[in-house]
């Protein structure tokens, strides 16, 4: 028999609650923006007490990091088997970055603040991203076939890779003009091939 107290209830309502936020704050954005929304909209919207909304999230942007963290996790989810269908880490990294480069030119302003917040929060906490996480699996494969180095880390190149995704996509921003689909095209060459000159010592 499970009570109020019992963890796993506990836990279940969290998420619960989560989602709720999630989902309320994420239709509110969708229908009147992201800089409009205030936290007390989100609140009330969602049928709860501002004390509650401040106690899961402490700045709308977190609220928008939550959103957009688990938008990608279902994401990724959904393109794993599309990515399992391609035969090199580059035709991997740019199905994933394909999709990436759609939702970011449909929510400008989602990316916009998200990557600001992001670059808040770095060094706040060692666990990795989805992504990053994703990135360093891949990168692992194309090692074991043989397609990329063996000898480096590949926690330490899905880091670089990841850094380099971040960037492209900040300058997409300052440069809306620019086609993000390739930025990530040429980010992936520059990782996977370097700037030198060929032939130069």
């Amino acid at each position: 028999m499970t009570t109020d107290h019992d963890p796993g209830r506990r836990e279940r309502k969290r998420l619960l609650m989560l989602e709720q936020i999630r989902l309320t704050a994420a239709t509110l954005f969708e229908e009147y923006g992201y800089e409009a929304i205030t936290m007390e909209q989100i609140a009330d919207r969602a049928d709860i007490a501002k004390r509650t909304l401040y106690k899961h999230f402490p700045s709308k942007e977190a609220v928008l990091a939550f959103h957009v963290d688990t938008q990608l996790k279902q994401d990724l989810a959904y393109l794993q088997h599309e990515v399992a269908q391609c035969p090199t880490f580059q035709a991997q990294a740019l199905c994933i970055l394909r999709a990436s480069a759609d939702w970011c030119t449909e929510h400008p302003e989602f990316l916009r603040a998200y990557l600001r917040h992001q670059l808040l929060m770095t060094g706040t906490s060692s666990k990795d991203s989805d992504i990053t996480r994703t990135w360093q699996g891949l990168i692992a494969l194309a090692q074991d076939s043989g397609e990329l180095n063996p000898s480096l880390n590949p926690e330490q190149l899905a880091h670089w890779f990841h850094h380099l995704y971040f960037g492209a996509m900040l300058r997409w921003l300052n440069q809306p003009e620019l086609s993000l689909l390739q930025e990530f095209e040429a980010m992936t060459q520059l990782f996977l091939h370097g700037a030198a000159l060929k032939g130069v010592a």
